[in-house]
């Protein structure tokens, strides 16, 4: 087919304006460097009660407790007796355990029990500051 006939003839140069384009991938860009920086720190859900005491200068190992009752350690989900192991291998004698407010009371005792067995000395219960 021949389109040079629907074609003026005086303008044969065409120009494509890419200022829209440029714009929305800057937008684009700006916006998935804002949301990423409000990325959660720790990948773990759990919500603290509140404290007014002052927090300790010993940093102690951390044990998380969700609201579920599942125990995690650095991050992994481990077992009673993987805790039990990993503080007398690892010889712990200060852990600190954060545990979601909402948790049931027994898991965190049941916790502490493990924690006594192992030999741990010094043993936090993690809060936020409050009032």
């Amino acid at each position: 087919m021949d389109f040079k006939k629907y074609m003026r003839k005086e303008s044969k140069d065409y120009v494509v304006d890419m200022t829209a384009l440029v714009d929305i991938a800057f937008i684009i860009i700006l916006f998935l460097g804002i949301v990423s920086t409000l990325a959660p720190i720790s990948s773990i859900n759990v919500e603290l009660p509140t404290a007014s005491t002052e927090v300790s200068s010993i940093e102690p190992t951390k044990i998380f407790i969700d609201k579920e009752g599942n125990y995690y350690l650095q991050g992994k989900k481990v077992s009673d007796e993987e805790i039990l192991n990993y503080l007398k291998s690892n010889n712990i004698k200060a852990l600190s355990i954060v545990a979601d407010k909402r948790v049931v009371y027994e898991k965190v005792v049941h916790l502490m029990d493990i924690a006594k067995q192992a030999g741990v000395e010094q043993l936090n219960i993690a809060t936020k500051r409050g009032r």
